[in-house]
């Protein structure tokens, strides 16, 4: 009987198999314990949050300023380096003073909550999809922890971008190790016993 590739990978080695889904579990779990830590200290995880979003885009900033004098000649150097100039200057105020920058950014996210729940509330009525219902809902929590948010600030930008912050890497871990374990199944499926 040929060997083919269905024939191959059932008779891999389970050591050859679980190295395929067990590094992507471990990630899951580790990402799933941070998330679980970064919910536990949501101060802290708001605080680091801006200073992250700060230096990433001070380097982005540089970065950008050193692309503008390398197509001076060529390309649109004045767009590249105010560009760069202006991700420079906010990234280093964030920096500089994180509890200013953590409330300015809670105060973008209460308003990305309500217009964006605002939006998909209105579309769902108006035009009654299939499944309009949920996106209903989802516009109605949206807009009505966007008027949360805002109208406790500026204490809540001490937990909102924690919050989202800590629930987005926990979410993501929890991801990676369902993944992991639907590869697993599928590959313990295909070996014989």
């Amino acid at each position: 009987m040929p060997i083919t590739d269905s024939n191959r990978t059932s008779t891999q080695n389970p050591r050859t198999t679980a190295g395929l889904w067990g590094g992507p579990f471990v990630v899951g779990l580790l990402l799933t314990l941070l998330g679980v830590v970064a919910l536990g200290a949501v101060v802290l995880t708001s605080l680091f949050s801006v200073i992250f979003y700060g230096a990433m885009l001070a380097v982005a900033g540089a970065f950008e300023i050193g692309h503008a004098f390398r197509i001076r000649k060529t390309g649109p150097f004045w767009m590249f380096l105010l560009g760069g100039i202006l991700s420079l200057v906010v990234g280093a105020m964030l920096m500089a003073r994180p509890g200013i920058g953590l409330v300015a950014l809670t105060l973008l996210m209460a308003g990305y909550f309500f217009a964006s729940g605002l939006f998909r509330g209105i579309t769902s009525l108006s035009d009654r999809y299939e499944g309009w219902g949920w996106d209903l809902a989802y516009g109605l929590v949206s807009v009505a922890l966007g008027v949360i948010i805002f109208a406790q600030l500026p204490t809540s930008s001490l937990w909102a971008l924690g919050i989202v912050v800590g629930v987005e890497i926990l979410s993501r871990g929890i991801a990676l190790m369902a993944g992991a374990l639907a590869v697993r199944g599928v590959l313990h499926r295909r070996i014989p016993a």
